[in-house]
């Protein structure tokens, strides 16, 4: 029977067919590890997409969009600051689409808001602020509750008391990297300023739309869209106060609602315009400006065996995601919570795929034999440290005065 079965696959891959494995199974370990996480951190929602040759070949949602109510694969989570590499494909889309110029200098784009002086020369572009290279300050936003009104993007450049400082150009201007969601903001006003267009009506007509997206919106939602979403809370298990997410008028660094399926199809998408050129939104030049490990823009990218590995992190009020994917493998992982505990998870769940699918060293997944071998050398050498530190008192004791 053996000889049988093996005589079988000899012959399928002889003719170029492997035998299909149910996806369900394939990730079961998976699914160990966000069950397992979730219990441990107290999660209480997740979803995750799992891409293979170029193709979404695993979608799941675990727990609860909110108690009761279970999460779908359509359940939109906030994108947090995964936000940022699809703003930098919109922003590129754009100049494809002779919109805009990624080198042009904001100062001369801008209409509403004016640069402040600054003590340095040369220009402010926008492929320095989506690529963190601008000088600009202000890491990130809290956002605002829902019942708080919100300030236009040139109010947020001014600075908003209780939630960021005015936004300025604070250190020389593409002498390095420093992440800063402030200069998205900059970015963004420019690039509306200068076409007319809203950021919501750019990402719609040059990104969603031609990739079939109808769930992705970078529209701020309210009550009213409660059915649709995965409600954000606290490690302790508490709703985030004030509705249940907060709404972040910083669209372009911050604001998407989407799902792992449909981050997946942008990202699939993005690399087989980096591979092939074959991609639907951008072209192939395009795409491998935004993913130049030199010159990164709104994506992180790492060289990496044969190729690169591209990623990034997500931090909202209430939700942590985190996405890693390999272009020239077509693979890659998406991962979406619902609570400020799910860090680890995520980062959990990067590892095991990684492991699934036999990545090279990415820089964001770390392998499972890896943190094992640290962790064992850290508890051995936590108890050598103990066992000479009691070895030297013992002996301080026996030559101290009095004692035998």
């Amino acid at each position: 029977m053996r000889a049988a079965a093996a005589l079988l696959v000899l012959s399928l891959l002889a003719a170029g067919v492997m035998p299909s494995v149910d996806p369900a199974r394939r990730f079961a370990a998976v699914d160990d590890v966000i069950q397992v996480a979730m219990e441990s951190h107290g999660v209480l929602g997740v979803s995750i997409a799992i891409v293979d040759a170029f193709d979404v070949v695993y979608a799941r949602g675990f727990g609860f969009a909110e108690p009761g109510r279970p999460v779908e694969t359509d359940t939109l989570f906030q994108a947090a600051s995964l936000t940022k590499p699809v703003s930098a494909v919109v922003a590129a889309a754009a100049a494809e689409g002779g919109l805009i110029d990624l080198d042009a200098d904001v100062a001369g784009m801008l209409k509403s808001w004016r640069l402040p002086p600054m003590p340095y020369d040369g220009p402010i572009t926008l492929r320095m602020l989506f690529a963190h290279r601008a000088g600009t300050n202000v890491h990130g936003f809290p956002g605002y509750r829902l019942d708080e009104p919100l300030p236009d993007l040139a109010q947020i450049l001014d600075g908003v008391r209780d939630k960021n400082e005015p936004i300025r150009v604070v250190a020389e201007p593409g002498a390095q990297r420093s992440y800063s969601g402030g200069g998205y903001v900059m970015a963004q006003l420019a690039i509306e300023d200068h076409t007319g267009l809203t950021w919501e009506e750019m990402a719609d007509t040059l990104v969603f739309k031609p990739l079939g997206l109808t769930l992705s919106t970078y529209e701020i939602l309210g009550a009213a869209d409660r059915s649709r979403v995965a409600v954000g809370y606290r490690p302790d298990g508490a709703e985030v106060a004030g509705g249940g997410w907060h709404a972040y008028p910083e669209t372009a660094p911050a604001s998407l609602w989407t799902t792992p399926t449909e981050y997946a199809a942008l990202l699939i998408d993005v690399m087989r315009s980096w591979e092939d050129g074959t991609g639907g939104v951008l072209d192939r030049a395009t795409a491998r400006l935004l993913l130049d490990p030199d010159f990164a823009v709104g994506f992180g990218v790492s060289r990496e065996q044969g190729g690169i590995a591209i990623g990034h992190e997500g931090a909202n009020e209430g939700y942590r995601c985190r996405f890693v994917a390999v272009p020239h493998l077509g693979q890659g992982v998406i991962v979406m919570t619902n609570n400020d505990a799910g860090d680890a998870l995520a980062s959990s769940a990067v590892d095991v795929v990684g492991e699934e699918l036999g990545w090279p060293w990415t820089g964001w997944s770390t392998p499972f034999w890896v943190v094992a071998l640290v962790s064992l050398g850290l508890g051995v050498l936590a108890a050598l440290s103990a066992w000479f530190v009691i070895r030297r008192s013992r002996r301080r004791a026996r030559q101290a005065p009095g004692t035998r």
